[in-house]
């Protein structure tokens, strides 16, 4: 049957003919699936992949006739040169992306995304960066505590099974167009199954994936949609607690320092006071096994990992030493933050130059002394004469 461009559907001739929506950079549609055909379960690269442009893409989504397939969109799966490469490109162009309120889908699939990725991805790179968004999404969700990592976590059955009875009652609204009465108590029960699940990275992204699918297709006047919503607003918050809870002992420094600055970001001070322990922290335990604080579970760090240092301190000269935190006396805690601070300053021999210039910059800052700069003597002095000084208010 021959065709012209006269009978395509108003809508889809003005994409081809514009252009602009569908051959630019890729909107974070694209870009989420194609970040799903990029990284394997098991947490490498797929090095063969259907990977789509904006316009392949769209015109998947939008019908289904082999005469509007492009030819890209109908090779199948091609084989990835660069694929951390790629990954990148996707995880930018989906970080673009606005979440505002009015479209709440794309915040759940930026977590969705990040969360996975910060995990799993082989790319330090690429794992730094998806720390660095979710900081944003922390304060968005309100993670207010690192989360407990239950073993034995769902199976693909049980997630499975969940899945099938939020898809059986969205089936029921739409051929309804609303939740009957009887249907929301059913909603409430489907979702709150959900939340009951064990769920690790692989089930909690799984789950979200529909659950954001769900949202965007449920009537607005339907009261299910409230009940979903919160759904998803779990699960990302789920998703986000998993991804820091093992962040903060990424291998790399880099993408450790990112993660790092995720937590504070949902967890803020007290966080930040376990932090600046760590750095000081005897690196193993009597045990042999690696030192960590109480709380958040932060790793003992070493002169290596000069990135994480450069962080705290940043984190420090933007926000101040932590104070006023519940069971500290706050003149003893501010004297033995202080104490990190001058002792990173003073060991050249086991922290880095950078770390300890930046120490000595925090120090500045919190004290109000800048002109001092960055002599570790100079500092030495001021511990001692400030020590002398507390001693003498004691009296």
């Amino acid at each position: 049957m021959q065709t012209h461009p006269g009978s395509l559907p108003l809508r889809l001739a003005g994409w081809l003919i514009g252009g602009t929506t569908l051959t630019g950079c890729a909107g974070p549609e694209v870009a989420s699936h194609n970040l799903d055909q990029l990284l394997r379960p098991d947490g490498g690269f797929h090095y063969v992949a259907a990977i789509q442009g904006n316009l392949e893409y769209h015109l998947d989504q939008m019908v289904g006739n082999d005469w509007l397939k492009t030819a890209a969109s109908t090779e199948g799966p091609e084989p990835i040169e660069s694929p951390t490469e790629l990954t990148m490109e996707y995880l930018l162009a989906l970080a673009e992306a606005d979440s505002h309120p009015a479209r709440p889908w794309i915040g759940a699939t930026q977590v969705r995304q990040f969360a996975r990725y910060a995990l799993l991805c082989p790319s330090e790179l690429a794992r730094e960066r998806c720390f660095i968004e979710l900081a944003a999404h922390a304060e968005r969700l309100g993670v207010e505590a690192p989360i407990a990592i239950a073993p034995n976590p769902a199976t693909p059955d049980q997630v499975g099974t969940a899945l099938t009875e939020l898809v059986r009652l969205h089936r029921i609204t739409a051929e309804n167009g609303s939740v009957p009465v009887e249907l929301q108590a059913a909603y409430a029960d489907a979702c709150a199954a959900c939340l009951k699940l064990n769920l690790d990275i692989h089930g909690g992204w799984r789950l979200l994936d529909l659950v954001t699918r769900l949202v965007e297709h449920t009537p607005q006047a339907s009261p299910g949609l409230a009940e979903l919503r919160g759904l998803s607003l779990a699960l990302q918050r789920h998703l986000l607690s998993l991804s820091l809870t093992y962040g903060i002992s990424d291998p790399s420094p880099l993408a450790r320092a990112a993660a790092w600055g995720a937590c504070h970001a949902a967890y803020g001070a007290p966080f930040l006071a376990e932090a600046l322990v760590s750095l000081v922290m005897p690196a193993l335990t009597r045990e042999g096994q690696v030192a960590r604080t109480q709380r958040h579970g932060i790793p003992a760090q070493q002169a290596v990992d000069e990135p994480v240092f450069l962080k705290v301190f940043e984190l420090v000269r933007g926000h101040g030493l932590p104070s006023d935190l519940p069971g500290t006396d706050a003149d003893a805690l501010r004297g033995s933050q202080l104490f990190v601070l001058l002792q990173v300053a003073h060991d050249f021999s086991a922290y880095g130059e950078r770390s300890r210039t930046s120490a000595m910059q925090a120090l500045g800052v919190v004290t109000g002394n800048e002109k001092i700069g960055l002599r570790k003597e100079a500092w030495e002095e001021w511990w001692v004469a400030e020590a002398a000084r507390r001693d003498g208010e004691n009296r």
